[in-house]
């Protein structure tokens, strides 16, 4: 009986390295990326695979909790933070929504780069695909709107790519182009001012 409880605590041991590794792994690649800008293609499929929407735009992000979105094609969304507050800007339907940096990270994926300890929201592991490492992120509380993502980043640590699952299995793939990470940019760059004659709905 001893000697099965001590094979069995070995066991957990090495279960609970293989995760952490991978989380260990992930958290030194976020932490190389104090800041990054670039622009991104994004591509949403349904749960069975077809296409549903695609767009274009630039991104702007800053540790510990600025980020900008600005989407070009086919609608000019913006998606931006202060720091303090989160504004998804709608000009086509002349809205915009304001919700709590602090209240976003159960409905944002993108926060994920501002995550100190990962292995707290994120049960991390990898796969390759094509040849290529991706980092598999399970989230670990049912109240996320999203069931996981993953993410891919080149031979110099910079972020290519990230895939998220959502509750509904529909699926967003956003690739990254012309990443320049570790640049001065100003905080200005993230504020936001709303437009005269825009609905303003706060979460």
């Amino acid at each position: 009986m001893k000697n099965l409880f001590l094979l069995l605590t070995i066991a957990l041991i090495k279960i609970n390295f293989l995760f952490a590794q991978p989380a260990s792994d992930l958290s030194e690649l976020l932490n190389k990326n104090e800041s990054f800008q670039g622009s991104f293609n994004q591509i949403v499929y349904d749960n069975q695979g077809q296409v549903i929407e695609e767009a274009n735009g630039k991104v702007v992000f800053k540790k510990p909790h600025f980020f900008k979105w600005i989407y070009k094609k086919p609608h000019q969304n913006q998606i931006i933070s202060d720091g303090e507050l989160i504004y998804i800007y709608d000009p086509d339907l002349s809205q915009v929504i304001m919700s709590e940096f602090s209240q976003s990270k159960s409905s944002n994926p993108s926060l994920i780069f501002f995550q100190k300890n990962i292995e707290n929201f994120f049960k991390v592991t990898t796969k390759s695909i094509d040849g290529e490492l991706w980092y598999h992120c399970q989230s670990i509380s049912d109240n996320t709107e999203y069931e996981s993502l993953e993410l891919k980043f080149d031979s110099q640590d910079k972020v290519l790519a990230m895939k998220i699952i959502d509750r509904l299995k529909n699926k967003i793939l956003v690739n990254f182009e012309d990443i320049q990470t570790s640049i001065k940019i100003n905080e200005a760059t993230f504020l936001f001012n709303v437009p005269e004659n825009v609905e303003i709905i706060k979460n």
